[in-house]
């Protein structure tokens, strides 16, 4: 189930992210400030085809605005960064783990 006052939240991040205030935000999406307003509240339920735009503004993944979830492949970007970071030794000591976990 959508908790609808977690996604305002996401949303409402997201768009302050992208340094948009909400007028400019409304016109993009071709709504009226109020209507963002009462979204980013949770007030309002804000409709799949809009959540398809606001997605689509904010470059995010819709499972990740809905549900707060990174999509697979951002998960596995995330990681690899991280692993990219780290010096040879802590490296192979990761390697080693993914090794035994996936003999499991």
């Amino acid at each position: 189930m959508i908790n609808f006052k977690a996604l305002g939240t996401r949303i409402k991040r997201a768009r302050k992210g992208r340094h948009l205030t909400q007028e400019r935000f409304a016109e993009i999406l071709e709504v009226t400030t109020e209507h963002v307003s009462r979204i980013e509240t949770g007030a309002f339920r804000p409709s799949l085809v809009l959540l398809e735009k606001i997605s689509s503004v904010l470059e995010m993944d819709e499972a990740e605005i809905m549900f707060g979830n990174k999509s697979d492949e951002e998960e596995v970007k995330d990681l690899m960064n991280k692993i990219f970071s780290m010096d040879a030794k802590k490296r192979r000591a990761v390697e080693r783990m993914i090794d035994v976990i996936s003999d499991l």
